[in-house]
C-alpha cells in the first residue's frame, strides 16, 4: 500500500505543475491575463472552476464528519448557502457585469468613494478573513489525510500541503486555477461516487443499511430534514439569515469569475449550473457520513471517518486512488481562495493606496505575495484548528457582520453615504472583536443581532450626516440597468 500511496499523489502533483506551467508564458503577459485570463473564459471553464472551488476538502470531510454525528439533516448547513446563491445569481450577476467591476472592493469604492476610498480597507480585511479561514479548512483536511495515510505529524503534513499548493498557484495565476480545476473537478466527482458506492457495498447493500438504522432506532439519521420539521424550518431560517447572508454578495472568487467570463451568458449560466449541481453533489458527503455510521468504524474523531474507512476497508490501490481524488477536492478549493486574497492585496490595497501607477509586473508580484501570505495564515489556522465546520461559519460571519449591510444599501438605498457605512463597519469590527475576546459563541443569533445593529447604525448615521450625494446611478433600479437582462440568453 505504501507504494501506491506514494506513487499516485506524486503523479497527481506532477500533472498539476505541468498544467500550470503550460500557461506561464501567457499568464505573465499582463496583470489582466494573470488575474482574469484576459476576460475570455467560456462557460465550460467557468463551470468547472466553480465546482473545483466549491467542492473542497473542508466541505467533504467536515460535512461527512458532521453527518456521522448528527445525521443527514447536516446537509442544510452547507446547502443553505447554495439556496442564497440562487438569489445572488438572479438579482446581481448581470448588473455586476454591467458595472465592469473587477472585485468586491471596486464595487464598494464606486458606491462609497469619499475619504480616499477608505471603505476598501474594512472590505478587504473581512474578505481576507473569509479567505484564510477557507484556506485553513482545506489545509487541515489535506493534512488530516496525509498524516493519517503516511503516519507523519499533522504539522509536517500541513507544511507540505502549503508548499505544494502555493507553488503551482503562483506559477501562472488564474490560468493555473482554471486549468487544474478541470482536471481536479473530474477527479473529485469520481472519488465521491466511488466512496458512497463502497460504503453501501461494505454494509451489505441497501437492505442491510436500512435494517441497521431501524434496529438501532436511528431512522431520523437518514432523513434529510431530520425527525422534526419545525426544528428543521427554524434552523434553515437561522442558517440563511445569519452566515448564509454572505452568499447574497458572493465570494471574491465568484466576482473574479464573473468579470473573467467572455459574455454575460457565460457568467450567469456558468454560475447557476454549478450552484444547482452543488445541491446534488453535497448529498454525497452527507450520506457518506451517515452510511459509515452503519459500519461502526469508531474513528479517533468524526472528522477522520472517511479516512478510517478508506484505510481499513478498501483495497490498497483503490484507496490510494480515492485519496488522490480527495486531495484534488481540497487543493482545487484552497488555490482559489489563496489567489483571491492575492488579487485583493494587489488590486484593492497596493494599487489604490500605495502605488497607483504600479506596472503589471509589480501588480503580479504583489498578487503572488498575497498568495504566499494567505497560505502562511491558512497554515497557522490549519495547525490550530479544532472544528472545520465552525471555522467555515466564522469565516462567513465576519464579512456578514462588517460589510453585508453596506452591500445591500449600495444597491437598494439612495440615502446611505460613506460616513454612515464607515461607522457601521467600525461597529461591525468592534462587535466581532468583542465576541472573540470575550469568548462568546459566534452563533446564529449573535450574527443576526450584530448585522441588524450595523444596518441601523449605518442608516441613522447617513441620515444625520446629510444623506447620500454620491453615485446614485448605481441604484439597482437606475436607468443604466434598463437594458440589463436578469437572465441573459
Amino acid at each position: 500500500m505504501i507504494n501506491t500511496l506514494v506513487l499516485f499523489p506524486i503523479i497527481y502533483i506532477v500533472v498539476l505543475f505541468l498544467l500550470s506551467a503550460f500557461f506561464v508564458k501567457r499568464a505573465l503577459n499582463s496583470y489582466e491575463e494573470y488575474t482574469l485570463c484576459g476576460r475570455n473564459l467560456t462557460i465550460g471553464y467557468i463551470i468547472f472552476t466553480y465546482l473545483g472551488t466549491w467542492v473542497g476538502g473542508g466541505t467533504i470531510i467536515g460535512l461527512a464528519g458532521r453527518a456521522y454525528d448528527h445525521g443527514a439533516v447536516s446537509y442544510w448547513v452547507f446547502a443553505s448557502s447554495c439556496l442564497v446563491s440562487f438569489l445572488f445569481a438572479f438579482v446581481f450577476i448581470t448588473r455586476i457585469r454591467k458595472l465592469k467591476l473587477n472585485s468586491i472592493g471596486d464595487m464598494f469604492a464606486k458606491r462609497y468613494p469619499q475619504h480616499n476610498e477608505a471603505v476598501r480597507m474594512p472590505v478587504a480585511f473581512s474578505l481576507v478573513v473569509r479567505n484564510v479561514t477557507m484556506i485553513g479548512m482545506q489545509f487541515a483536511a489535506v493534512s488530516y489525510l496525509v498524516s493519517y495515510a503516511f503516519n507523519i505529524s499533522f504539522a509536517l503534513s500541513a507544511v507540505i500541503t502549503f508548499v505544494v499548493i502555493t507553488a503551482y498557484t503562483v506559477l501562472s495565476g488564474f490560468w493555473s486555477i482554471v486549468s487544474t480545476d478541470i482536471f481536479q473537478g473530474i477527479l473529485q466527482t469520481i472519488g465521491l461516487l466511488l466512496i458512497i458506492w463502497l460504503c453501501v457495498r461494505a454494509v451489505g447493500g441497501t437492505d442491510d443499511l436500512m435494517s441497521f438504522f431501524v434496529e438501532t432506532g436511528q431512522e431520523s439519521h437518514l432523513k434529510i430534514m431530520g425527525g422534526n420539521f419545525g426544528k428543521w424550518a427554524k434552523d434553515m431560517a437561522l442558517y440563511m439569515f445569519s452566515f448564509g447572508m454572505f452568499f447574497i454578495m458572493g465570494d471574491e472568487c465568484d466576482w473574479e469569475r464573473i468579470y473573467a467570463a467572455k459574455t454575460d451568458k457565460a457568467a450567469f449560466w456558468g454560475f447557476l449550473i454549478p450552484v444547482t449541481m452543488m445541491l446534488i453533489i453535497l448529498l454525497t458527503p452527507t450520506y457518506i457520513g451517515v452510511f459509515e455510521k452503519a459500519l461502526e468504524l469508531e474513528p479517533r474523531e468524526s472528522v477522520m471517518v472517511v479516512y478510517t474507512f478508506l484505510i481499513n476497508m478498501v483495497t490498497p490501490t483503490l484507496a490510494a486512488f480515492i485519496i488522490v481524488t480527495l486531495l484534488a477536492a481540497m487543493m482545487s478549493s484552497a488555490d482559489s481562495y489563496m489567489f483571491a486574497t492575492g488579487v485583493i492585496i494587489s488590486n484593492d490595497i497596493v494599487k489604490r493606496f500605495f502605488k497607483k501607477d504600479a506596472s503589471d509586473k509589480e501588480l503580479i508580484f504583489w498578487t503572488r505575495t498575497g498568495i504566499v501570505v494567505s497560505g502562511v495564515i491558512g497554515l497557522i489556522f490549519a495547525i490550530c484548528l479544532e472544528d472545520i465546520v465552525k471555522l467555515w461559519i466564522v469565516g462567513m460571519a465576519v464579512p456578514v457582520l462588517i460589510v453585508i449591510p453596506a452591500y445591500l444599501f449600495a444597491w437598494f438605498s439612495n440615502k446611505v453615504n460613506t460616513k454612515g457605512v464607515l461607522v457601521g463597519m467600525i461597529f461591525g469590527c468592534g462587535y466581532t472583536l468583542a465576541i472573540i475576546v470575550s469568548k462568546t459563541p459566534l452563533d446564529y443569533m449573535a450574527i443576526i443581532t450584530g448585522t441588524v445593529f450595523n444596518a441601523a447604525i449605518t442608516y441613522l448615521t447617513s441620515v444625520v450626516t446629510g444623506g447620500n450625494d454620491e453615485t446614485p446611478e448605481m441604484n439597482y433600479n437606475s436607468q443604466m440597468f434598463e437594458d440589463t437582462k436578469q437572465i441573459p440568453r
